[in-house]
C-alpha cells in the first residue's frame, strides 16, 4: 500500500474527464492507494486499493451490460439496503458501463419510488435481497411496464479471488463519456411532494468533485470516516467522486450483509479504528458524543468533526468548541452540490467558538440577495455556459442562477462568514402546532388584479387569516363594510385557488381576510418587497379584533331555510357542511373520518347554532355543546337539528348501556365460518406476528421489541397508507433511541393498508401468506381524539371485525391470538369493587367518551368471538404511557402540558393522590412477554403506585416553582386564561397548552371526570403473572421524573435553565 498520491488536477483542468475515467486513472497511476480502509473481523485495518476496486468496478459493468448493452443509454436504478463500499463500486460500475445512475432512497415509500421510476423513464433496477427492499421495489412497479428487477452484486462477488486475478481489463467497456451527457440522476426528500429528479452531467459531477480543492487545507492523504453515511444520498455521492479528485480516504464499516446500522458508538468506534482525521456525521450522533469525557478527549485529537443536515444544539456546539474541538458544518443541496467551504474560512485549523458559521466556497459562483431584516439569501450562479446549473430558477442580469431559498444571517465581524437562518417561505406556526407556508398562498392571492400585495398571518393562533392591500383604484375606507364586503367578494376566487393549493389547515376563510387601510400603507424596501414584521406589527390591533370575533362567527352567507322540514334541513346542513370541508360528501359518511378538523367542527356548530337561534333560542339551548361530534354525518345532523326544533325541552340523548351492547352484537355477529378443513402448526416453530399502528408512540416501542425476540420469525407492520410510512416508521425508531438497524432486519415487513377494508386494500398474495402464517395479532392502531363521538369511531370498529375475520380464516387448528390494546379508559364509570379485577366489564363503565365506548365495543366484539368461535383473545387495558428510552414524553398529552404551565403559573398543584404512570419501553417489553397469556383481560398499568408528590417535588425543584394545592395552581390556571383574553386567547395556548384542558382539571375537583390522577385503583396479578418485566418493574423515583424534564428541555418544550421563578423575583421574557 503507497500513501504518495498522483493528483489528476492538470488532467482535470486541461479538459473534460468523466468520474468513471477518474477511477480507471487513479487505478493506473495510485494502483496501491487506498480507497477505502475499515476494520476487519479481527481488528485488523483492511485497504481495498484502487486497483483492487477497478476490477470490481469493471466486472459490476459487464454485469449491467449483460442485461442493459449501451448502444442505448439507459437508467440504471439502484433501490438497495447494502453497505457504503458495495453501494459505491456498484454506482461506479453503472457510469463505466456507460449508463445512467439513479440512486434511490431506501426511505422512499412505494407511491415515491414509482413516480421516480415513471419521471425518469427507468428501465433497470438493482435491487438488494433483503425483504424490505424486495417488497418495496415489487410494489412500485407493480404497475409500471418495460422495468426489470436485478439482484445487486453482493461485495463478495465484487471482490472474488477470481475477479481479482482474471481481470481483463477495460476491454470491451466504454472508452469515452460525453461531458454533456448525463452521468446521475438525484433526486430532492420530497418533503412537500413527490421526489423531484436533478439530472448531472459528466461534467458538472467531474466538476462538482473538486470542491475540496477550494478549501483551506489540502486533505489528500487524511482519512474522512464516513460510516453510516447512505451512499444514495447527495453527500454520500460527494465522498465517493471527491475520493478520485483529491485522494481522501474513505474510512467505513467493513461490508456486510446485511450492512451494519449506524449508531452514535460504531461510528465513533469506526472513526477511531481507521484513524481518521476527520468524521463526517449527524449532530445528534455528535451531541451523544459530548456526554462522554473520553469521546471528547479523542475528538479534540481530531483535525475535524463535520455535521450537516440539521442544527447542532447551541448549547452542545459551544461547549465542545470551547475546549478545542474543531467543529466544522457542511452545508450542501442536492440541486447544487456543496455550498459551504470544505474546511471554513481562513480559520485553517479550527473554527473555534465560530462553529455555526460557514463561509461560501469559492467553487460556486455565487451572490446573496438582501430578504430584509438583516438577512440574505443565497443564489447560485451559472459560472461556465459550458457547465450549465443541473436546476435554474431564476435569471441575474441575463445569467441562469439557482436561488437556495435559503436564508442566512452575517457574521457580527468577520465579512464572508455565514450563519444559516431558515427558510425563505418561512413557516407559520400555528397554536395547534401545524405549520403554514405562507409564501405560496400569498403568491397565488397577488395574482388577482384588484391585489397589490398580501401578507398570510396566524403565528400562534388557531387559524390563518390574509392581510390584504387592495390595488389603489380599489382602495377601500376602514369603515365602508358595505364596499370592504363587496372587494372580499371579488378576491375571493383568488383566495380560494389559494386554498385548493394548500394544506387543509391553512386554508383561509372568507371572514379571516382583513383589507388593508389606505390610512395604513404597506410599506416596501428598496427592492420592491414587503416589510413583513413592521406591517403586522401595525395591524396587531385589528388581526386581534378579528380573532375575538371570529370565536362567535359562522358561515353567515348561508341562509337557513323558511321551514324546517327534513329535505329543508338536510339540504341546509349539506350546504353547511361542503362550504366548510370544501368538498361534496356523502349524507352518511363521517366528516372527522373525511377530514374535517375542530376548527372546521366549530364552523359548523355556529353556523347551525346561529340558523337554530333564527327559529328559538330554546331550540339552540336544545343542542348540546358538543353536538357535531356527537352526530358527525350530514344525516345525523340534520337529525339532531329536527330534534332541537321539535322536542321543546328535552334534551338531545347520549349513548346508553344497551346501545353498546347491541353495537357490539352487530360487530359479531354473521362472521365467516371457520374453515372445514384445519390443520396443527408444526411444533417448535417461531411466532408470524401482524402489529397495527407501529409507527408512533408505543407501538414504535412494540415494534421493536418483537423484532429484537429471537422467537418471532417475521413481524408484519400493519400502517395506514400514504408516501412517507417508512419514513415515519424510521423518523420514530430515531427519535425514541430505537435501533434503526432492525427496520433492515429480513424479519420486517411494512404493509401499507386501510385497516377498514376487509381485503385490508392489499394485493390478495400478500394477504393469503399473511393468513397462512400468522400466530399472533396484536391490534394497536386507534384514534384517540376524546372530542369524537361513538359515531366517529365506526372505522376503528370495522378494523376490528376486519381483524377478527383474518383469524377465523386461519388454516389451522387453533387461529392467531389477538391481543387488543384497549384503555384503563373504559373503567372510567366503573362501579366495581376497587381495586378493580382483571376481568370484562358491565358497558356502563365506559358510557361518556367515544373514545372510552368504542374500546369497550371493542373488548366485547372479542370476548363474544372468542366465545362463539374459539379465538384466543387477550384484552389488554393499558394505562398512561410516561416517556420513551430518551425520557421524552408526547408534549401533547395531559401532564406534559401540566408541567409546562408552571412557565406561566409560577406554581404546580399538589395531589393527595396515587400514579401508575408506566414508562413506554418496559410496558412493550411486558406486551411481548404478555402475548400468549391464556387470560383475557389483563391491564397494563405500573404495578407499583407513587404519591403523587414523588415525581411533582423534583420536577418543581428542576422548574424552580413551589408546590401549592390543587385549587390555588388552578385558580392561578384560569387567572392565565382570563389574562389572555385582552392579548388574544389563542397566543397564550401555545406558551400553556394546559389551557386547552382547562374543562378536564376542572373535572377533576367536581367530580364529573375520573382524572388520571384520582387514585383509581385496578389489580395486575394475571398481568405480573404473564410479564416478569412487569413484576420486576422499578419504582418511578425522580431520576425519573428529571429524566422528563431534560428531555422537555432538549426539544424545547420547556425553558433551558429554572427560568419559572416565583411570581416577584423573576419576569419571563
Amino acid at each position: 500500500m503507497s500513501r504518495s498520491y498522483r493528483s489528476p488536477r492538470k488532467l482535470i483542468e486541461s479538459g473534460a474527464i468523466a468520474i468513471p475515467e477518474l477511477f480507471e486513472w487513479n487505478a493506473e497511476e495510485n494502483p496501491e492507494y487506498p480507497l477505502f480502509c475499515f476494520p476487519n473481523s479481527s481488528g485488523a485495518l483492511r485497504i481495498i486499493t484502487y486497483a483492487e476496486a477497478i476490477r470490481a468496478i469493471r466486472r459490476v459493468a459487464r454485469y449491467v451490460l449483460s442485461f442493459a448493452d449501451n448502444r442505448e443509454r439507459r437508467t440504471i436504478a439502484i433501490l438497495a439496503n447494502t453497505d457504503s463500499v458495495t453501494y459505491t463500486i456498484a454506482s461506479v460500475g453503472i457510469l463505466r458501463a456507460g449508463h445512467i445512475l439513479f440512486p434511490i432512497s431506501t426511505r422512499n415509500g412505494a407511491a415515491a419510488v414509482t413516480h421516480l421510476l415513471e419521471r425518469t423513464n427507468c428501465q433497470h433496477v438493482l435491487v438488494s435481497e433483503d425483504e424490505h427492499m424486495q417488497a418495496l421495489a415489487t410494489e412500485s412497479t407493480r404497475d409500471l411496464t418495460g422495468i426489470a428487477l436485478h439482484p445487486i452484486l453482493k461485495f463478495e462477488d465484487m471482490f472474488t479471488s477470481d475477479a481479482l486475478s482474471n481481470d481483463p481489463g477495460p476491454e470491451g467497456l466504454p472508452t469515452e463519456y460525453a461531458a454533456d451527457d448525463v452521468a446521475m440522476i438525484l433526486h430532492s426528500s420530497g418533503s412537500t411532494n413527490h421526489p423531484k429528479p436533478i439530472l448531472w452531467t459528466h461534467k458538472r459531477l467531474t466538476s462538482r468533485a473538486t470542491a475540496p480543492w477550494y478549501g483551506e487545507v489540502d486533505m489528500t492523504g487524511t482519512t474522512l470516516a464516513c460510516a453510516g453515511t447512505p451512499m444514495f444520498h447527495a453527500q454520500g455521492v460527494s465522498f465517493y467522486t471527491t475520493t478520485v479528485t483529491t485522494g481522501i480516504i474513505l474510512g467505513v464499516f467493513v461490508p456486510s450483509s446485511p450492512p451494519i446500522f449506524p449508531t452514535p458508538e460504531n461510528v465513533f468506534d469506526n472513526a477511531v479504528a481507521t484513524g481518521a482525521e476527520y468524521i463526517s456525521t449527524v449532530p445528534t450522533f455528535v451531541e451523544e458524543w459530548a456526554r462522554d469525557p473520553g469521546k471528547i478527549d479523542r475528538m479534540r485529537k481530531m483535525k475535524g468533526v463535520i455535521f450537516g443536515g440539521a442544527e447542532m444544539n447551541a448549547e452542545v456546539g459551544n461547549s465542545l468548541a470551547s475546549r478545542g474541538i474543531s467543529l466544522i458544518l457542511a452545508y450542501g443541496i442536492t440541486e447544487i452540490g456543496a455550498v459551504a467551504n470544505i474546511i471554513p474560512g481562513s480559520t485553517r485549523t479550527n473554527p473555534g467558538m465560530d462553529w455555526g458559521y460557514f463561509s461560501i466556497t469559492p467553487w460556486i459562483q455565487s451572490t446573496v440577495r438582501d430578504a430584509g431584516d438583516g438577512k440574505f439569501e443565497i443564489v447560485v450562479l451559472q459560472s461556465s455556459s459550458d457547465c450549465p446549473l443541473p436546476v435554474v430558477n431564476l435569471k441575474i442580469d441575463g445569467v441562469d442562477a439557482y436561488a437556495t431559498n435559503d436564508l442566512v444571517i452575517p457574521h457580527p465581524t468577520r465579512k464572508g462568514l455565514w450563519k444559516l437562518y431558515g427558510r425563505m417561505d418561512e413557516q407559520i406556526v400555528l397554536s395547534n402546532g401545524e405549520k403554514t407556508n405562507p409564501i405560496p398562498i400569498e403568491r397565488i392571492i397577488k395574482e388577482d388584479a384588484h391585489v397589490r400585495d398580501c401578507i398570510v398571518f396566524g403565528s400562534s393562533k388557531f387559524q390563518n387569516g390574509v392581510l390584504v392591500e387592495p390595488e389603489p383604484a380599489f382602495a377601500v375606507g376602514p369603515h365602508d363594510q358595505s364596499r370592504l364586503s363587496e372587494f372580499r367578494s371579488k378576491i375571493w376566487p383568488s383566495v380560494e385557488r389559494a386554498n385548493a393549493y394548500a394544506p387543509q389547515h391553512s386554508r383561509i376563510f372568507k371572514e379571516m381576510i382583513i383589507v388593508a387601510s389606505p390610512l395604513k400603507p404597506f410599506d416596501y424596501n428598496a427592492k420592491g418587497n414587503i416589510r413583513r414584521n413592521p406591517i403586522l406589527q401595525r395591524y396587531t390591533e385589528e388581526i386581534e379584533a378579528l380573532y375575538d370575533a371570529i370565536q362567535e362567527s359562522t358561515q353567515s352567507d348561508l341562509r337557513a331555510p323558511a321551514h324546517w322540514e327534513p329535505d329543508s334541513a338536510r339540504t341546509f346542513v349539506r350546504a353547511v357542511v361542503h362550504k366548510v370541508l370544501l368538498k361534496p360528501l356523502d349524507d352518511t359518511c363521517d366528516i372527522f373520518r373525511s377530514g374535517c378538523d375542530s376548527l372546521q367542527a366549530t364552523w359548523i356548530r355556529n353556523t347551525i347554532l346561529r340558523a337554530l337561534r333564527g327559529v328559538s333560542s330554546d331550540a339552540a339551548t336544545r343542542a348540546p355543546v358538543d353536538f357535531v361530534y356527537r352526530a358527525p354525518t350530514i344525516t345525523k345532523l340534520t337529525d339532531t337539528i329536527l330534534s332541537a326544533i321539535n322536542r321543546s325541552g328535552e334534551s338531545l340523548g347520549t349513548m346508553s348501556a344497551e346501545e353498546l351492547l347491541q353495537t357490539a352484537k352487530t360487530y359479531s355477529s354473521d362472521l365467516n365460518p371457520r374453515p372445514a378443513r384445519r390443520r396443527q402448526r408444526e411444533p417448535g416453530g417461531k411466532d408470524v406476528v401482524l402489529i397495527t399502528g407501529t409507527t408512533n408512540g408505543f407501538g414504535c416501542d412494540v415494534l421493536e421489541r418483537f423484532l429484537a425476540d429471537d422467537r418471532v420469525f417475521v413481524v408484519y407492520a400493519f400502517n395506514r397508507r400514504d408516501a412517507q410510512t417508512m419514513a415515519r416508521q424510521c423518523a420514530s425508531f430515531r427519535a425514541r433511541g430505537l435501533d434503526e438497524g432492525k427496520l433492515n432486519s429480513s424479519k420486517f415487513v411494512m404493509v401499507e393498508v386501510e385497516l377498514d377494508r376487509p381485503d385490508f386494500g392489499i394485493h390478495p398474495e400478500l394477504l393469503h401468506g399473511i393468513r397462512e402464517s400468522v400466530t399472533h395479532i396484536i391490534h394497536n392502531a386507534w384514534k384517540v381524539d376524546f372530542n369524537l363521538a361513538l359515531a366517529s369511531y365506526e372505522v376503528d370498529l370495522k378494523a376490528v371485525r376486519n381483524l377478527v375475520e383474518l383469524a377465523l380464516g386461519s388454516p389451522y387448528v387453533e387461529p392467531p391470538r389477538i391481543q387488543f390494546i384497549s384503555s384503563v379508559g373504559v373503567l372510567r364509570n366503573c362501579t366495581a369493587t376497587v381495586p378493580i379485577a382483571e376481568v370484562p366489564l358491565e358497558p356502563l363503565s365506559a358510557l361518556g367518551t367515544g373514545y372510552s365506548e368504542a374500546k369497550w365495543i371493542a373488548e366485547q366484539v372479542l370476548f363474544n368471538v372468542s366465545k362463539q368461535h374459539g379465538v384466543p383473545v387477550t384484552v389488554v387495558r393499558l394505562g398512561q404511557v410516561c416517556g420513551d428510552r430518551l425520557g421524552h414524553w408526547n408534549e401533547k398529552e395531559w401532564f406534559p402540558a401540566l408541567v409546562k404551565s408552571a412557565v406561566s403559573t409560577r406554581c404546580l398543584p399538589v395531589l393527595e393522590a396515587v400514579v401508575s404512570f408506566i414508562p413506554s419501553y418496559p410496558a412493550a417489553q411486558a406486551l411481548l412477554e404478555m402475548r400468549s397469556s391464556p387470560s383475557p383481560v389483563l391491564h397494563l398499568v405500573h404495578p407499583h403506585p407513587v404519591a403523587w408528590r414523588t415525581l411533582l417535588e423534583p420536577i418543581a425543584e428542576e422548574l424552580g416553582v413551589p408546590l401549592v394545592p390543587f385549587q390555588d395552581w388552578l385558580a392561578a390556571l384560569e387567572e392565565c386564561d382570563s389574562e389572555s383574553l385582552d392579548e388574544g386567547h389563542t397566543d397564550a395556548v401555545g406558551n400553556n397548552p394546559a389551557l386547552r384542558l382547562l374543562g378536564l382539571f376542572r373535572s377533576w375537583t367536581s367530580g364529573s371526570g375520573p382524572g388520571p390522577v384520582s387514585g383509581l385503583h385496578v389489580l395486575t396479578d394475571k398481568a405480573q403473572a404473564a410479564s416478569e418485566t412487569l413484576r420486576n418493574l422499578p419504582h418511578l423515583e425522580e431520576e425519573v421524573a428529571r429524566s422528563w424534564i431534560a428531555a422537555w428541555r432538549r426539544s424545547g418544550f420547556l425553558p433551558t435553565s429554572t427560568a419559572c421563578r416565583v411570581a416577584g423575583t423573576d419576569e419571563l421574557n
